[in-house]
């Protein structure tokens, strides 16, 4: 990482790296995560990544064979709340461990728990890897299932370098995030366009959406002083930015709504078998590429 890096710039390198890049696996073996993944969603979606027409234009069908495969390794893996149990190494802690079942179960429904094991087994079957994230808010603990298409990562090793999710938020719900600086969100507002995809192929004619980067990971200090003797120091934190093109060619507008040091990172990569030379591990989709 440069010195004189901000932390925009990461955010420009790092979504430039993951649209573009590619990483060798081996000599004969080449592996795009961000090609990957759009080919993945286009066959869940019943789309040709080669055109809806063939060369004397005529639309071509799409025998969707994915479904199925995704439906049975869904079946076979699946983890209901009813499998998860606290169990006792010793003999003395059984009833502990009951007790401790009971309140985790209890736990489980009241979280609605469920649903998000449902979410997540159904990701690893369609990416053979999903990417979960476990925030605390109002005493409260949340588990959610982050969709492949809003994630920036490191393309072989997903703990080498900073998570980044991308947001796209109206104005009103921009507006009402809690612990986001109101004044730099009524200026990113004002001067926002409209929303794009990762590509920056326009999603559509609706420009009230606004397009955030969420970063976690270990990044210097001086990111959240502002003080030149903390580069060289690296704490775990979290930022919350956005960026506009300039007037003038080649510059931008940055935009920081808010940034903290964090415990420990939020997120987490979870398996169905994991792949080595890759982030993403291979699931019923790509199989049968």
């Amino acid at each position: 990482m440069d010195k004189d890096e901000n932390i925009l710039d990461l955010v420009r390198r790092n979504e430039e790296n993951y649209i573009s890049g590619d990483t060798t696996i081996s000599k004969y073996v080449d592996f795009s995560l961000s090609e990957n993944i759009a080919k993945i969603d286009a066959y869940i979606n019943s789309k040709h990544i080669s055109g809806k027409e063939d060369s004397m234009g005529r639309e071509k069908p799409f025998f969707n064979i994915v479904t199925a495969a995704i439906n049975i390794w869904y079946r076979a893996t699946d983890i209901d709340r009813k499998d998860i149990k606290v169990k006792a190494t010793k003999t003395s802690n059984i009833f502990t461990s009951f007790l401790a079942t009971v309140l985790l179960q209890n736990w489980m429904r009241r979280a609605n728990f469920g649903a998000f094991l449902n979410d997540w087994g159904r990701t690893l079957a369609r990416y053979g890897s999903a990417v979960v994230k476990f925030i605390e808010s109002d005493g409260k603990l949340h588990s959610m299932v982050i969709p492949w298409n809003r994630l920036i990562v490191d393309q072989i090793d997903f703990n080498n370098d900073v998570v980044i999710e991308v947001l796209e938020l109206s104005v009103s719900d921009l507006r009402n995030r809690k612990g986001y600086d109101k004044d730099v969100v009524n200026e990113l507002i004002q001067a926002a366009t409209a929303r794009e995809t990762l590509d920056k192929s326009k999603k559509d004619n609706n420009d009230s959406f606004i397009r955030l980067y969420e970063v976690h990971g270990e990044m210097p200090l001086s990111w959240l002083t502002d003080k030149d003797k903390d580069r060289d120091t690296y704490v775990q934190q979290m930022q919350v930015v956005s960026y506009l093109p300039s007037k003038e060619k080649g510059k931008y507008n940055n935009y920081c709504l808010a940034r903290g040091k964090e415990e420990k990172n939020p997120y987490m990569i979870t398996h169905l078998i994991k792949e080595d030379g890759r982030t993403q591990s291979i699931g019923a989709v790509e199989n049968l590429f």
